[in-house]
């Protein structure tokens, strides 16, 4: 963990978890502007996975506390974030192909509770009934802010948005693992090149590498490399080192509510009152589980 006093730390963490959450937020919102530009899934993320590598190396070539890495750790670097990010991302998408979005979005976020229980077995984090609660309150939030999604659920589906779940779990608690040793732009600089060598390889492959897309799609692919990549991913990174893997997961079930808020906002679709209800709710759990940790902190220094 970074070495700061207790409450900036605490701070620092969670707005950096909370700007991650709404930087995430923005995925779907620009996702779907690219393809109604004329983009296709394959070419949207090599694009965006290797122009955010692009200024993440960038970035490092210019910074005195640039690292070398390993074989080992290189090695570790490449099954992560082709076996953690890389999968997520194919499973959730294919997700998409096969079962509402809306379902897919709920399945994919128990998540955290995956992340909850790794953290504990192999991080050292705390199981507290605190990190439960506030796991059951924002997965209620969730529930009333995507409804039950009407629709064929698909197995294949489903068991698709279940794993990717359990991938993104291994991901966020790995990484949290090895950023013990590296710092985060190291690890973005890494992770975003062999994500990004790893979708343009299987675009072009399959034939799916296409660069015939309009203006629109260009300046969506931008928001996902400035916003979604490279923003978020520097926060949450940073947040991990400040407040833990499971922390970070629950202040990141804020992602659907800010998706709702901005759907409504850019894209005109609908924003009921009882989605304003989960938002309020995913808060409040998130809030509890804050409040929770600093009172367990202030009892340890009592």
């Amino acid at each position: 963990m970074v070495k700061l006093s207790g409450s900036s730390r605490e701070m620092r963490g969670m707005f950096l978890a909370v700007l991650a959450a709404a930087a995430l937020g923005t995925e779907g919102i620009a996702a779907k502007l690219a393809y109604a530009g004329g983009a296709n899934i394959l070419t949207v993320l090599a694009l965006r996975f290797l122009m955010a590598a692009a200024f993440f190396w960038g970035n490092l070539l210019f910074s005195p506390s640039i690292r070398k890495v390993d074989t080992p750790t290189f090695y570790r670097l490449v099954i992560l974030s082709t076996g953690g990010q890389g999968f997520t991302v194919l499973l959730l998408f294919y997700s998409f192909q096969h079962i509402p979005a809306a379902a897919a979005i709920l399945l994919f976020y128990i998540y955290p509770a995956v992340v909850a229980i790794l953290a504990a077995v192999f991080l050292q984090e705390s199981l507290t009934r605190s990190t439960l609660g506030a796991l059951a309150i924002t997965f209620l939030g969730l529930v009333i802010i995507l409804g039950v999604p009407a629709g064929e659920w698909n197995t294949g589906g489903v068991v698709a948005a279940l794993l990717a779940a359990l991938a993104n779990g291994i991901y966020m608690v790995g990484q949290a693992h090895m950023l013990k040793r590296l710092d985060p732009g190291t690890f973005n600089a890494y992770m975003t090149l062999i994500v990004g060598v790893v979708f343009l390889a299987v675009a072009l492959i399959t034939g799916d590498f296409d660069l015939a897309f309009n203006i629109q799609a260009f300046l969506a692919i931008t928001a996902l490399v400035l916003i979604t990549t490279v923003l978020a991913y520097t926060a949450m990174a940073k947040g991990l080192q400040y407040i833990g893997a499971q922390r970070v997961a629950i202040i990141c079930t804020l992602e659907p509510a800010i998706t709702a808020v901005l759907a409504y906002l850019v894209l005109g679709e609908k924003l009921l009152l009882v989605q304003a209800l989960g938002g309020v709710l995913i808060i409040l759990g998130v809030t509890w589980q804050q409040l929770a940790r600093q009172g367990g902190v202030s009892r340890d220094r009592s």
